[in-house]
């Protein structure tokens, strides 16, 4: 990939230049069909963006911004979402994410059938939780006999920090592989296998150095850079916050109890590690 810089290809600026700039149709079209393959699903024809790409655009606020929304040549409607951080409970804000977009279908007075298929495609770079999943497809289902609802709701969970080489269907695979390219990889040599895996990612490497030889797009992927860092910072200091209050609860508790069991305050001090200054105010 020839140009002066190497990026990070994950960076959700970059994601939406790849997959909502001109001309990206064909490029998106072949990622979401990778999904689709991947999970035995129908494959679409065609896309059309609905969130076409502006380098201008302020994305920090990402409570209300779906990174990439298109819908296909039956209706389906199909939002993308690049999540470089999150938690546990990110599942329940896929959710309403899905929901805010379906609910937008259906305009006043109109009946039910005017509604269509929502799929939510979620690329994650942290772990939900331990599974080896790296590919996880969610609709609703009878939990008795597993009998299909409704094919209007499609959830795609895909856990990037869990992706081995070659252990997803062909097409995906070979889209992990570019998602998990570090910035100090030799991109060139790699791009040159993924195109002999598949002729689309030759559009992928023309995007690839058209974007960083852009003195304005890498100007404001920069400043996403910096933006994503100040917020993985803050994030690691809750965390830690959060587990030292905990530890703190844990030996106030642990204190407390062993005061009300009448254990002389020197002995609580040494198991607790409380001053004893502290565990008089208990």
């Amino acid at each position: 990939m020839n140009g002066t810089r190497n990026i990070n290809v994950l960076n959700d600026y970059f994601m939406r230049y790849l997959f909502s700039s001109a001309n990206s149709n064909t490029i998106l079209l072949d990622f979401i069909n990778s999904i689709m393959l991947d999970s035995n699903m129908k494959t679409f024809k065609a896309v059309e963006i609905l969130t076409p790409f502006n380098y201008k655009a302020n994305y920090e606020d990402k409570e209300t911004i779906a990174d990439v929304k298109c819908i296909t040549q039956n209706g389906t409607v199909v939002i993308i979402e690049i999540q470089l951080q999150g938690n546990s409970r990110f599942p329940e804000r896929i959710l309403y994410y899905w929901a805010s977009n379906y609910s937008k279908l259906l305009k006043h007075g109109e009946k039910y059938d005017a509604l269509t298929p929502v799929i939510s495609i979620n690329l994650l770079n942290f772990n939900l939780d331990d599974a080896d999943n790296i590919h996880s497809c969610y609709m609703i289902y009878d939990t008795f006999n597993q009998r299909l609802l409704t094919d209007h709701l499609q959830i795609h969970i895909i856990e990037i920090k869990k992706f081995k080489s070659n252990s997803l269907e062909p097409d995906l695979n070979c889209w992990l592989k570019f998602f998990t390219m570090n910035e100090k990889d030799d991109k060139e040599a790699i791009m040159s296998e993924l195109v002999k895996e598949k002729t689309i990612m030759e559009e992928v490497q023309i995007k690839y150095n058209n974007f960083i030889k852009d003195r304005l797009m890498m100007n404001e992927y920069d400043k996403r850079q910096a933006y994503l860092y100040g917020n993985q910072i803050m994030l690691e200091e809750e965390r830690r916050l959060g587990k030292e209050e905990g530890i703190k609860e844990n030996q106030i508790a642990i204190a407390k109890n062993m005061k009300n069991d009448k254990v002389d305050l020197n002995t609580i001090s040494k198991y607790t590690g409380l001053s004893i200054e502290e565990i008089k105010k208990l």
